[in-house]
């Protein structure tokens, strides 16, 4: 079978990026690269070679993208071709069999990108819908051969394409178009270890829900019974449903975001929910000031933030914005109570993410115990050392 296009370029690498391929990572950034025999176009098979042209490895050029390969094979030669990638896409799927056939959850991932050997390739599930997203340029010239292979393998009843904001500028195809099956008017619903949620894979963040999020949400839910229940940075509350669901006595939902929080209250009468629901819109930081003031304290409080480091420059103050917002939770933790802090910022270390968490909670001189500390799910399996960014502790504050 012919490779997924004719066009090729050929590219010498520099002996960083030789190092880079030989290791397994997936990214060849331009210093990698020695020399480039043609102006190649995003999308061409990009021949990796080292100084003495022997051959090292293959993947896609990208001409818009600080990285300029996404490496799909090392070592010995093969062919990029639709039987590479389908096979590629077959055992992505095949990790996940554990979950797919618990019929208890109907949201998950099925490709995690680079983590799968399946680089700038992001594939998720929402009950028969399947949302595609694409970080990089190089695939669109690609994505009638990887929508027919979802098709084939997974007959969907529909496909949505997500880029990310580096891609939309090139792509014929807008962002959130649904490129296979019925068209999507809203949201729809899928399952999660049977409570009900709401995706919107047309508009919303990510693919359209956090389901990287699903075994804290489990754990939280674990030891939410009886307790008096804050979700910090809540968006559209799957860890509030979670906690009212397993038997929390009420639960406060804390966002900047109205149109979350609306979202937030629909989860809970999607799943006739009739727990106590309080709902805060405002800045997280302020508002758990102001709670503090007034002797506010819950059992359980969960701090979930988006990344505070979208860059290695912004790293010194990613930590010192964690450590601000678990200082301010651990006020708000009823003695004897539970602080659930997560990250998502895979620029911190899970060592200097649960440092910059202990120390704040410290800081209160009140006693405290790590219960347990947790990192990514199945279905986001980390390949390379860039692809660990989820980590999450439990500490019991006395």
């Amino acid at each position: 079978m012919e490779a997924i296009t004719k066009d090729t370029v050929s590219i010498i690498l520099s002996k960083n990026g030789l190092k880079a391929v030989r290791s397994g990572h997936p990214w060849i950034y331009s210093k990698g690269i020695s020399k480039i025999n043609k102006n190649a176009d995003s999308g061409d098979i990009a021949v990796l070679y080292d100084e003495k042209r022997k051959f090292a490895g293959l993947g896609l050029f990208d001409a818009h993208s600080p990285i300029m390969v996404r490496v799909l094979s090392s070592g010995k030669p093969v062919t990029l071709n639709r039987d590479f990638l389908k096979e590629r896409i077959y055992s992505s799927i095949q990790k996940r069999t554990e979950l797919i056939n618990d019929e208890s959850t109907t949201g998950y991932r099925l490709i995690n990108g680079e983590n799968d050997q399946l680089p700038a390739v992001v594939l998720d599930r929402y009950d028969e819908t399947l949302v595609l997203k694409l970080d990089s340029v190089c695939w669109l010239k690609h994505l009638d051969i990887l929508t027919e292979i979802f098709i084939e393998l997974l007959n969907p009843e529909r496909i949505v394409l997500r880029l990310s904001r580096s891609v939309k500028e090139f792509s014929d195809t807008p962002d959130g178009s649904v490129i296979y099956g019925e068209e999507l008017n809203g949201q729809i619903t899928f399952k999660e270890n049977g409570i009900l949620f709401y995706a919107d894979p047309i508009r919303g963040q990510k693919t359209g829900f956090f389901i990287d999020q699903r075994e804290n949400r489990a754990e939280v839910g674990k030891i939410s019974r009886s307790k008096n229940v804050l979700n910090v940075f809540s968006y559209t509350g799957g860890f509030s449903i979670c906690a009212a669901k397993n038997g929390a006595l009420s639960v406060t939902s804390l966002d900047i975001s109205r149109h979350a929080l609306d979202g937030c209250s629909e989860t809970f009468m999607l799943n006739d929910e009739k727990c106590p629901h309080e709902i805060i819109c405002g800045d997280a930081f302020e508002e758990m000031e102001k709670l503090a003031k007034i002797g506010k304290k819950y059992d359980l409080v969960i701090v979930d933030p988006p990344s505070f480091a979208r860059k290695m420059s912004d790293l010194e103050g990613a930590l010192k914005a964690y450590a601000k917002v678990n200082i301010l939770a651990s006020k708000l933790v009823e003695k004897d109570g539970v602080l659930v802090a997560a990250s998502c910022t895979a620029r911190v270390s899970s060592d200097d993410f649960f440092g910059a968490v202990l120390r704040a909670v410290g800081s209160s001189g009140r006693p405290y115990k790590v219960i347990k500390k947790t990192g990514h799910a199945l279905d986001h399996p980390v390949g390379f050392p860039e692809g660990a960014y989820l980590k999450c502790i439990y500490v019991k504050i006395q």
